[in-house]
């Protein structure tokens, strides 16, 4: 950037501007070309909203443009609590776009005022757009997790009051970040004596709506961590006293007394439904550590199982003497009923059938076993995986490779009775 429009962006100076613009009519647009600063930027950051507006008047398309750090002009604006400068970058003809617009932490401005404690920035971004409330960074963190993170006290009891006022679900006070922490677990941690009275104190704001038992990724409450804090850092005696106080008012615990109370799985006829409930509720009731460590075990029996329809015991036939037309192969597809040959064509060759196949016996037990291990280890992944990113595209996976599992199945199996028989016998047992 041209040091002179630097300066001028730094101290308002319109006037020099104005002779810059007059000298080169595309400067601001072959700056946003060449250059990641533009003058919005300075501006922002020195509060010189008369300077910012006539930026604007001649290209919008500016508040737009993040600088090295991948901030807006509005996230320094809000950052900085310039108030004037941030209602003229919200009188764009896209404010929303620059409202919502992200840094390379997933931060908007409204993260980046309740970080910085901005009250009136707060203010004038949430009575624009009431749902950035809901907005999280790339660490999963509402502008309420940043505004407790960062100690900001009128920021949070700003923040919510506007979640109560506005019509958005209540259920966010209880959002998770990606460490599974709700902001009472981080008021918590913080030692916060004033933010958790407003979360869950007598004068609560959002009275009745925090979960106090909630447990994050680690499967601890509020109260377990806590009780860490209380044994390793202690603190001043009197907050911490009456952290204890609101907790036991609020009737709060830890996970090994909530575990206790935990109900029995309901009855039902159906054995899907039973079976679904059971697995879920074993899911639901361990520990992170014992969901990672079971989701690697099943990954590894299902690779193993897999390997094991590729490569059976005793490997595959090779090409017959006859080059496939011999009796062995008439007499393989003549015991074949029809629907199977009908999908995938007729065989001419007993090549790729497994030696182990011509013990039915022996053949049938391998496959029925192999399956269950592979189709029971392919259903732990899958709901192991539930709440994952991508998860659509998890399923389409998952649901590919029980179809390339089926198909070598059948292309391995002597005969299409072998197949079903596995088939049926599978699903009995997992029934069972």
């Amino acid at each position: 950037m041209d040091h002179r429009l630097f300066d001028a962006a730094r101290t308002g100076d319109i006037t020099t501007l104005k002779l810059l613009l007059q000298e080169d009519p595309l400067l601001l647009e072959r700056l946003s070309l060449s250059s990641p600063e533009n003058p919005l930027h300075v501006s922002a950051f020195a509060g010189q909203a008369t300077f910012t507006a006539e930026i604007l008047r001649h290209n919008q398309g500016l508040a737009l443009e993040p600088n090295l750090q991948g901030f807006s002009p509005l996230h320094i604006a809000s950052a900085s609590g310039n108030i004037d400068v941030v209602r003229v970058l919200l009188s764009v003809d896209w404010k929303r776009d620059v409202c919502f617009l992200k840094d390379k932490d997933g931060l908007i401005p409204l993260h980046s005022a309740a970080q910085r404690g901005r009250i009136e920035v707060i203010q004038e971004l949430v009575s624009s757009f009431p749902e950035s409330l809901k907005e999280v960074t790339a660490f999963h963190e509402t502008p309420l997790h940043v505004a407790v993170k960062n100690n900001q006290v009128e920021a949070t009891k700003l923040l919510l009051e506007e979640i109560k006022n506005s019509n958005i679900s209540l259920g966010i006070v209880n959002q998770e970040n990606r460490e599974g922490n709700t902001v009472l677990h981080l008021a918590t941690l913080g030692k916060q004596l004033q933010i958790v009275e407003m979360l869950i104190g007598e004068e609560a704001i959002i009275r009745g709506s925090v979960d106090v038992n909630k447990q994050n990724r680690s499967w601890l409450t509020p109260k377990d961590i806590l009780d860490v804090v209380i044994e390793t850092e202690g603190g001043s005696v009197s907050e911490m006293y009456r952290i204890v106080q609101i907790f036991q008012t609020a009737e709060a615990r830890n996970a090994k007394e909530k575990r206790k109370d935990l109900k029995p799985i309901e009855r039902s006829r159906n054995p899907f439904r039973m079976i679904k409930k059971y697995l879920d509720y074993e899911i639901n009731n361990s520990t992170l550590e014992k969901r990672e460590t079971l989701l690697v075990v099943a990954t590894l029996i299902a690779t193993l199982t897999f390997t094991g329809v590729l490569q059976p015991p005793g490997a595959f036939r090779g090409e017959d003497s006859t080059g496939g037309s011999g009796s062995q192969n008439n007499t393989t597809n003549s015991n074949t009923t029809p629907s199977i040959n009908n999908i995938f064509g007729s065989r001419n060759s007993t090549e790729g059938q497994a030696i182990m196949a011509a013990s039915t016996v022996d053949f049938t037990l391998y496959a029925a076993f192999n399956a269950v291990g592979f189709f029971t280890s392919v259903t732990m992944i899958s709901l192991l995986t539930k709440g994952f990113p991508l998860r659509n595209w998890i399923r389409l996976c998952i649901i590919s490779i029980v179809a390339i599992y089926l198909l070598a199945i059948v292309y391995i199996a002597p005969n299409e009775k072998i197949f079903w028989l596995v088939v049926l016998g599978v699903s009995s047992i997992l029934v069972l």
